[in-house]
């Protein structure tokens, strides 16, 4: 107790006589435990009265947050709702009581108590669950364990400039991005420019003026920042250790030092207090977590942990860093339940003789995805905490570099540090870009696959979990996994429609292979470049005239995604009993239908030449509204039929041999 505090008390207790001693002893011991924990939770039993509904998200989340709920099949529900108004209000009226700020995810608010009645007239309260101290008044001077201050060391190791085949000119980066094959994506143009993410951190000094951050604040992709330990719209001032972070991830200074996600949204959060050790940053945690959610971000990445306190008596034993137990880490599975991919540090005590050493919450999270540190070589750093989580699951998930990590000084220039609290940016950001690529899986699905990237995937261990990440590897499974090929006879023998859809743009192409019982090997029968500037997934087809051909026809598909990587897509085969019974009729395919673009594809293969060819679309009123003619020339042509002026609906194709009406079908765009 501060001894000014102490002497107010005294004479107060000499001015009273009226009072008895006991009473006054009484008020006095119940003084100094507020004191004590000045700062407390107040846990709700229910949520009713709330005014929200679950009909009506939009009051309560962003369009972006629905959006991925949605997306990704998460139904909105009563953890979304917010906190019942009539009892924030009754809570906030006890004198002496000062609400700081509320999560709806636990149903619980932070309180400040400054009069000694204060948490006995809120325990009364029927709705009120439970209270506890969580934090006592600031002790200022401290330094927290929660994370690792590292002196800058200078970037050395030979680190290559602007190596060559690298598009990005990384500066000091360049290892600890291509330990991942991160360059690929990066050449890709998977920089992270769809994906929002949040940084938990410690306070980010700085940030404002570091040169190395400057395209990411002159680009207007720093969408706001919080601080929740002061409780005001500023994160610049604080402490640098968020600013080293958020450097790892968002840096972009060509030649002297690039992020790993450089192109990426970033919203600035402070939740941790360097001063203080105590489980009110666990709140700020979760608060920070469910505003990010709220604000629909796409991705959390935090490198704070928590398992040892000031008081003891708030410490978690490893038996308790089980994924269920601490504040934060419940809040870190709710946000991972809100599809968010949350990134947390493994902790740096992994040199420690005690169950110090083990994972730290929020890293002992089921659905975390928990980073450990090595070295550009790939050797285990001996901070490194070690797995699993106190009830046995494997951690961490993954590991990336966190020894010699480079991050940018506040000068914008390239230093080095040590710590998970630098492993963790450094692969969030590279995930980031893997998820920019395949915005079609949920959060789950992506650190799937990114687990099954790495080295150790089938042999994992306490210290490497899965092991390093390679992002080349993990986007051609998925590209691979989300891709299909299929091959059909047409019915007269005398040809086969093969049709494929996989994931391209204009800087990719395809190789349609085919392989006669009588070959040695797939032949190259036809070639098609992706089309568009987005990657995207997209539909091809092609009629292969199968006239004089008998037996087994296998087909393979080929992508060519970039000068060093071609991916089989799949294979599939039909089978010719008979000899082709009409060469004279066209073979006529249409695709896509539905067309879920604005072209439509035409495959016609003819045994003789077409030179009055007539390909008329037709509305339901029976309304002519595109023609096209054509003199098609014997063998397989492929007409593409623009139909973006066309409003969404039914129409009719109709294909004309001269006079003659060779084919007919409906379409649906």
């Amino acid at each position: 107790m501060h001894s000014g505090f102490a002497c107010a008390l005294l004479s107060l207790f000499l001015g009273m006589i009226k009072y008895s001693t006991l009473a006054l002893l009484v008020t006095l011991s119940f003084l100094s435990a507020t004191a004590q924990h000045s700062r407390q939770i107040v846990v709700f039993k229910d949520k009713k009265g709330t005014q929200s509904t679950l009909a009506n998200p939009s009051a309560y989340l962003s369009a972006k947050a629905i959006a991925r709920r949605t997306s990704q099949g998460i139904a909105v529900d009563s953890t979304d709702l917010p906190i019942s108004r009539d009892y924030l209000d009754s809570i906030a009226a006890v004198p002496g009581v000062i609400i700081l700020n509320k999560s709806k995810w636990l149903n619980q608010v932070l309180v400040r108590i400054t009069d000694p009645n204060a948490i006995t007239r809120i325990n009364s309260f029927p709705f009120v669950k439970s209270t506890s101290g969580i934090a006592p008044r600031v002790r200022p001077g401290y330094i927290s364990k929660n994370i690792i201050e590292e002196a800058e060391l200078p970037v050395d190791n030979a680190r290559p400039y602007g190596t060559a085949g690298v598009d990005l000119d990384y500066g000091g980066t360049v290892n600890q991005i291509r330990i991942h094959k991160g360059e690929y994506l990066h050449n890709l143009g998977f920089t992270g420019q769809t994906i929002t993410m949040a940084i938990l951190d410690a306070g980010f000094l700085n940030y404002k003026t570091n040169p190395a951050l400057d395209s990411v604040r002159l680009q207007g992709r720093i969408l706001g920042e919080w601080d929740y330990v002061a409780n005001h719209a500023s994160v610049n001032e604080d402490n640098n250790h968020g600013a080293n972070c958020f450097s790892i991830i968002a840096s972009n200074r060509p030649g002297i030092i690039v992020g790993s996600a450089p192109h990426a949204r970033f919203w600035l959060l402070r939740t941790e207090d360097v001063f203080s050790e105590y489980p009110i940053e666990e709140q700020n945690w979760a608060v920070g977590a469910e505003f990010a959610d709220s604000a629909g971000v796409d991705m959390i990445s935090s490198s704070l942990g928590y398992s040892d306190f000031d008081d003891p008596a708030f410490d978690y034993s490893h038996a308790e860093r089980d994924g269920n137990t601490s504040i934060v880490t419940r809040a870190a599975d709710l946000a991972a339940r809100k599809g968010i991919i949350v990134m947390n540090s493994a902790g740096n005590s992994g040199a420690s003789a005690s169950d110090l050493r083990y994972v730290n919450c929020p890293a002992d999270g089921d659905s975390v995805c928990t980073v450990g540190a090595v070295d550009v070589n790939g050797n285990i750093a001996n901070f490194s905490s070690w797995g699993p989580n106190g009830a046995g699951k494997l951690k961490p998930n993954i590991v990336s570099v966190g020894a010699g990590t480079v991050y940018a000084s506040t000068a914008g220039n390239p230093v080095a540090g040590n710590g998970t609290s630098y492993s963790n940016p450094n692969v969030a950001g590279l995930i980031a870009c893997f998820w920019q690529a395949f915005p079609e899986l949920n959060n789950m699905q992506v650190i799937d696959a990114v687990q099954k990237s790495s080295h150790r995937y089938l042999t994992p261990d306490a210290r490497y979990g899965y092991g390093i990440p390679d992002f080349r590897k993990a986007f051609i499974t998925v590209l691979q996994q989300r891709a299909s090929v299929v091959a059909n006879l047409q019915a007269n023998n005398c040809a086969a429609s093969i049709s494929w859809q996989s994931k391209d743009n204009n800087t990719m192409q395809y190789r349609l292979q085919r392989r006669l019982s009588t070959d040695t090997g797939f032949i190259t029968i036809h070639t098609v470049t992706g089309s568009g500037v987005d990657f995207q997934t997209r539909n091809y087809l092609y009629v292969d005239n199968l006239k004089d051909i008998l037996g087994n026809v296998q087909y393979r598909v080929q992508q060519v995604v970039t000068a060093d990587t071609t991916v089989v897509l799949g294979t599939s085969a039909v089978t010719v009993v008979d000899v082709c019974t009409s060469s004279m009729t066209p073979v006529i395919t249409v695709s896509p239908n539905p067309v879920r673009g604005n072209i439509l594809r035409i495959s016609i293969s003819s045994g003789i030449s077409l030179p009055q060819t007539e390909i008329v679309v037709v509305n339901m009123r029976g309304q002519i509204v595109k023609r096209i003619r054509k003199a098609l020339p014997q063998g397989i042509s492929v007409q593409e039929v623009g139909l973006a002026n066309l409003a969404a609906g039914m129409y009719v194709v109709k294909i004309y041999s001269g006079s003659e009406e060779i084919f007919t079908t409906k379409i649906i765009k």
